[in-house]
Parts: structure tokens; C-alpha cells; sequence
């Protein structure tokens, strides 16, 4: 088994720098990255030999740290935490549908119906029953129409 031998001090904080400019790196890449860088060195070290001047020129033939950084893919960003659900859209309908079904349709049913029978039992004014008819039948019509078009809303959510 071969032993590399201690780098030198100056290649020592250049291998401590890369690591920490590799800080937001992804951490599988820093790993593989500052090991190449540090193969390399002890390869070339190998050739030119241990001391601090070899050590400057193979530092400087691999460059500043923050070249060999900026060729790192950067970690993933984290996941994003998970949303509340949405609040659930508030519409007029879902106010006036409820009032309209317990109060105001009933009642104009009630009134068509009551009209409906004065005028075939021909008591009372025509004039008047027919309105009565007219305007009951409005709220009714109309609460059928924002039922539909309440349902077809909800169909398109």
C-alpha cells in the first residue's frame, strides 16, 4: 500500500478553502469534486516534488477556488413546504341561495297558489291577482335560474 505523503500547509488551506466555497454545492459533487482536486495535487506534487514552491505552482496551474466553485452545480433547492389548502371561494349564491330556498321562494309559491285560487273562484279584483301571479312567479322563476346557474358554477370549479 502506497501512503501519500502530508501536503503542504499552503495546499492544505487551498483544498480547506474549496470545501468551503463548495458549501452550497450539491453534496455528492463537493465530495467528488474536492477529492479530484486533491488527487490532482498529489499527483503533480509527485512529479515536481513536496515542497512549498512545487505546491504554489500546482495551485496555480489549478486556479483560484472560486473558478473551480463556480463550475459545481449547486444543491437543489429545498422543497418548497407544502400549502394550505385554498380557502374555499365565497360567492353571493352560496348567501342568497340558502334565504331564497327557506324564506322567499316558499313564500311566493304560497302567494301564486293563493292567487291562482281567488282568481279561478272569481273573488276579488282580476287586476290585483294577475299582479299577485306576476310578481310571485318572479322570485320563483328566479330562484330556479341562480339554483342552474349556481350548479353550473360548481360544475366548472
Amino acid at each position: 500500500m502506497t501512503t501519500t505523503p502530508e501536503f503542504p500547509p499552503i495546499v492544505d488551506a487551498y483544498l480547506a478553502d474549496l470545501d468551503r466555497a463548495l458549501a452550497s454545492a450539491d453534496p455528492r459533487e463537493r465530495a467528488e469534486t474536492v477529492a479530484a482536486v486533491r488527487e490532482h495535487a498529489a499527483e503533480a506534487l509527485a512529479r515536481h516534488g513536496w515542497d512549498d514552491a512545487s505546491a504554489s505552482r500546482v495551485l496555480d496551474e489549478l486556479g483560484p477556488v472560486d473558478a473551480i466553485a463556480a463550475e459545481v452545480t449547486p444543491a437543489p433547492a429545498p422543497a418548497a413546504p407544502a400549502l394550505a389548502a385554498p380557502a374555499p371561494k365565497f360567492e353571493a349564491t352560496d348567501v342568497v341561495l340558502p334565504i331564497l330556498a327557506v324564506v322567499v321562494w316558499p313564500l311566493a309559491v304560497v302567494t301564486l297558489v293563493w292567487a291562482i285560487i281567488r282568481l279561478r273562484a272569481g273573488v276579488g279584483a282580476r287586476g290585483l291577482q294577475w299582479l299577485t301571479i306576476v310578481l310571485s312567479a318572479i322570485p320563483a322563476v328566479g330562484a330556479i335560474v341562480l339554483l342552474l346557474l349556481h350548479n353550473l358554477s360548481l360544475l366548472g370549479r
